[in-house]
């Protein structure tokens, strides 16, 4: 996540995203709500290059898909990595076990 301010600060800025401007009020950081902006910005002007559309919500529409897009990708591969270093402990450990032998006590 962003870095936050006080809770109970209200920030205001004004972001521009896809040639619209648009007053954000929130409590995190402004330069962090610009940057989400630019970020956003910046994917629909090349969702927009890409599909050859202006139209603003068509665009937005395609945008919040491959974002969707990546985030479960994303996702999947967070899951995966896990499930692999959930395998490769197990094994160390089995390991570990057949080294120390049978007689060790169980805790």
């Amino acid at each position: 996540m962003g870095a936050l301010s006080s809770p109970s600060v209200e920030n205001k800025v004004v972001v521009k995203i896809f040639g619209e401007e648009y007053p954000i009020t929130g409590s995190d950081d402004p330069a962090y709500i610009s940057k989400i902006a630019d970020f956003l910005d910046s994917r629909m002007q090349d969702v927009a290059r890409r599909s050859r559309t202006r139209a603003r919500e068509k665009v937005a529409i395609l945008t919040a898909l491959s974002l969707a897009s990546e985030i479960l990708d994303n996702a999947e591969s967070v899951r995966e990595s896990a499930a692999t270093r959930k395998t490769n402990l197990d094994e160390v450990l089995a390991r570990l076990d057949r080294a120390l032998g049978d007689d060790q006590p169980t805790p």
